[in-house]
């Protein structure tokens, strides 16, 4: 008689590997410590922190997913900004809106500094983005994590996704917590640069940008063809503001100014700039915008700052020019500088085209 040796395929397979905890954390550790220097050398904070989650998704199969959020600490929503694992997926359409529910949940009471948090997920999870974890990516366990920073009224929080029940109670937190405490000091570092940037290039008393920007929009309005869409650039002046300086006091011409330059910003479209050009000057860049729709543009502003009537009546010259081919913007800014000249010589509170 002749009998079949073979085994089936599940019978062929070896037993699965007891979980080792302790051979998981010193695996992790060890990538860190071997891939620090790869990831620091020459990269921004939110790159390091991006290769930091990438690495330890790519050390372990068990971490299916790791995010981090970093911002003012009363965010009315959240949504991850850096993000790494196979479940990806689940982190570009996680967003998390402040109410009564989500305000003592995990991500909101993270934010407000509760200290590290290990959380059960399954299928009947009473948070609904945990059921969609646990049922399209076979989540089961979370790890949320408080990111403080020295950065005035910023905080942020670290998460991670396991599909291994009770995985970071296994683990530990004290890795995770040490990452979080390196995340913290490197979005410091970079929302102190970003304020920097911000403070170099906008005006302390109307929150424009200043003079100093104009590098950065020279970019954006050049053209080195007659086939590229035109941009146009207006040149703005408060009548007689200087009277009321005089008048009403300095005061008075700051709020002045302040509501002027909240009239530009609601009246122009997203991608428009506008820079405090010095005292009451103002100008107005609009990417992509043939003069005949920078006109339309300019009257919308002039009737504008009609309506602001503190500390009396406002009115605006305004000179206007398209930046032509080849063109940089300090030569458009001549030209339309030229323009306001003949709006103001003839009467003020009007718009005028270079000739």
């Amino acid at each position: 008689m002749l009998f079949n040796t073979r085994r089936s395929p599940r019978q062929a397979q070896p037993p699965p590997e007891a979980f080792d905890a302790q051979r998981e954390k010193s695996a992790i550790a060890e990538m860190l410590l071997k891939s620090s220097a790869k990831l620091i050398l020459g990269r921004g904070e939110l790159e390091i922190i991006r290769g930091i989650c990438q690495a330890i998704v790519e050390v372990t199969p068990h971490i299916r997913l790791a995010w981090t959020w970093f911002g003012p600490s009363d965010t009315q929503s959240i949504r991850p900004q850096v993000f790494a694992g196979p479940a990806v997926a689940y982190a570009e359409a996680l967003h998390i809106e402040r109410n009564l529910l989500t305000q003592i949940g995990p991500a909101f009471s993270t934010l407000d500094g509760k200290p590290a948090q290990a959380f059960t997920v399954s299928q009947y999870s009473l948070y609904g983005p945990w059921r969609e974890a646990a049922r399209e990516h076979d989540i089961r366990h979370v790890l949320a994590l408080p990111i403080r920073s020295t950065f005035n009224g910023y905080s942020g929080m670290f998460v991670l996704y396991a599909d291994r029940d009770g995985y970071f109670d296994d683990l530990g937190v004290g890795l995770f917590s040490g990452l979080a405490e390196l995340f913290g000091s490197l979005m410091t570092v970079a929302a102190e640069r970003v304020e920097l940037e911000r403070a170099a290039y906008h005006d302390a008393l109307t929150g424009l940008l200043n003079r100093h920007a104009l590098d950065l929009i020279d970019r954006r309005l050049y053209r080195t063809s007659l086939f590229e869409p035109a941009s146009s650039i207006l040149m703005l002046d408060l009548d007689h503001f200087k009277s009321i300086n005089d008048r009403f006091g300095h005061d008075a011409g700051d709020a002045a100014l302040q509501a002027v330059a909240r009239v530009l910003r609601d009246a122009l479209r997203r991608g428009d700039e506008i820079i405090r050009w010095g005292g009451e000057e103002f100008l107005v860049c609009l990417p992509q915008t043939p003069l005949a729709d920078a006109l339309k543009v300019a009257e919308k502003l002039r009737r504008g700052v009609e309506g602001v009537t503190e500390p009396e009546p406002l009115s605006v010259s305004i000179g206007a020019c398209e930046v032509l081919a080849m063109q940089h913007l300090a030569q458009a800014i001549a030209r339309a500088d030229q323009a306001l000249f003949d709006a103001k010589s003839q009467g003020r509170n009007q718009v005028r085209v270079v000739q």
